[in-house]
């Protein structure tokens, strides 16, 4: 899930690193965004590739967080992440998004 990290690494906040990432596809009201769910030790962020400004991605910080679920079957998962009494859905290749989904809970819940 790491190979596209160092691509990613200029759009991510200063001093974040990422622990890993999974491309997926945000889901909302305005359609289909392709880009990459990433975790770092702070936040979980979500980067637009459509758009490189940064207006477009989604920024979860650790403190905030609420919850995550994956729902899905063999080849299309969908990933809802809740924060701050509110939520995004993403979608993407199921076991990669599992994957994500522990990488959350091992990360928020040492």
């Amino acid at each position: 899930m790491m190979e596209h990290s160092k691509h990613h690494q200029d759009r991510l906040p200063e001093g974040e690193q990422p622990i890993t990432e999974v491309e997926a596809n945000r889901l909302d009201e305005d359609g289909r965004h392709a880009g990459w769910l990433v975790l770092t030790p702070n936040k979980i962020i979500f980067l637009d590739e459509e758009h490189d400004s940064g207006r477009h991605d989604d920024y979860v910080d650790h403190i905030a967080f609420q919850g995550v679920e994956l729902t899905g079957d063999d080849t299309v998962g969908t990933l809802v992440i809740s924060w701050s009494d509110q939520g995004k859905v993403y979608e993407g290749s199921t076991i990669e998004l599992r994957a994500f989904k522990v990488a959350i809970e091992d990360q928020l819940n040492p």
